[in-house]
């Protein structure tokens, strides 16, 4: 049965391409299957795992998981990695709303049944059912934080859409990461360590702003295979492998 992870927020560049994309890496990099679904529009981690820019153009992607049409898995260059991609047409199914929700609710076991080890879901900056959605499937939803007083604020909607998905979906485990965090901010490092206090263990990464990080993708590899810094990679081969652990 597949393990499937949400990676969300309803907060815009905090990251979650970022997240998403190394999990699937890593799943990949130990041998297992994975599936990506980009419910974003701008479709950036199906840029990075595809190597093809222009996959936004292509017909199909992962609104097909509403549909009743034959799932057809976009290819990557990576032969245990599949993908159902991103693209500006999702929007139609925010206007959706309800039926959307109410159609997810009803496939969580066809979800559950996908032909891979791992299903990653890289969510929109919104609250509606791109991301609703996926966290009535999954075991697992990763919220990325950044350390300001807007991420944190905004974290009160996110955790009442998270309510409404374990009414559905009990098992839903939370877990976080603390990412882009500037280490020479005053104010970032009482907002980290008000987290820390708050959700503790189940904080799983903290990562500064890194340019190396964005480097990497950009050259369509994990930071791990880019850089030479060696805390860097180590910090994120931990990451990985604490999230992939969580879902199993």
């Amino acid at each position: 049965m597949a393990k499937l992870i949400t990676v969300g927020n309803q907060k815009g560049g905090v990251g979650k391409t970022t997240l998403a994309c190394h999990l699937a890496f890593a799943a990949h990099e130990a041998g297992r299957s994975v599936l990506l679904v980009d419910f974003d529009t701008q479709g950036n981690a199906s840029q990075f795992l595809s190597q093809n820019m222009k996959i936004t153009k292509n017909a199909g992607g992962s609104e097909l998981l509403f549909g009743g049409e034959e799932l057809i898995f976009g290819q990557t260059p990576h032969s245990n990695i599949k993908l159902l991609h991103g693209h500006k047409r999702l929007q139609a199914l925010d206007v959706r709303n309800n039926e959307v929700l109410e159609m997810a609710i009803a496939k969580r076991r066809e979800m559950r049944k996908l032909p891979f080890d791992y299903v990653i879901f890289d969510t929109p900056a919104n609250l509606g059912p791109r991301l609703a959605s996926p966290l009535f499937w999954s075991d697992i939803a990763i919220l990325a934080i950044k350390p300001s007083l807007s991420s944190m604020v905004g974290l009160e909607d996110m955790f009442e859409t998270i309510g409404n998905a374990k009414k559905r979906n009990p098992i839903l485990d939370i877990r976080f990461v603390i990412n882009m965090m500037n280490r020479s901010s005053g104010t970032q490092k009482k907002e980290c360590e008000a987290l820390h206090q708050k959700f503790g263990k189940n904080i799983i990464g903290e990562f500064s702003l890194r340019q190396h990080v964005a480097d990497a993708l950009d050259n369509f590899k994990p930071v791990w295979n880019y850089t030479k810094d060696a805390k860097l990679k180590r910090e994120w081969k931990e990451f990985t492998a604490r999230a992939l652990a969580v879902s199993e």
